[in-house]
């Protein structure tokens, strides 16, 4: 079985594009950094929610998930 990191990168080359181009994706650097807007971040919580089956991300959640490093250490612990 994939590793969560695997897997959440698989999501992000599946969904998340800047400028018409896969994302380049550095786990340390803030989500707005990487060039996505906030409806590309929401969106893809939404595909991350329902594929790591978690509750949807709450506005005071997602504003502690600054990096995908947040997101993926999240999931560690709350991921089934």
């Amino acid at each position: 079985m994939a590793s969560i990191e695997e897997r959440l990168r698989q999501l992000a080359d599946e969904n998340l594009e800047v400028d018409g181009k896969p994302l380049n994706l550095d786990p340390s650097k803030n989500l707005f950094d990487l060039g996505l807007s906030s409806l590309d971040i929401i969106a893809f919580g939404k595909v991350v929610a329902r594929e790591f089956n978690v509750p949807p991300f709450t506005d005071e959640k997602g504003a502690e998930i600054k990096s995908f490093r947040d997101l993926i250490t999240y999931l560690e612990a709350n991921a089934s």
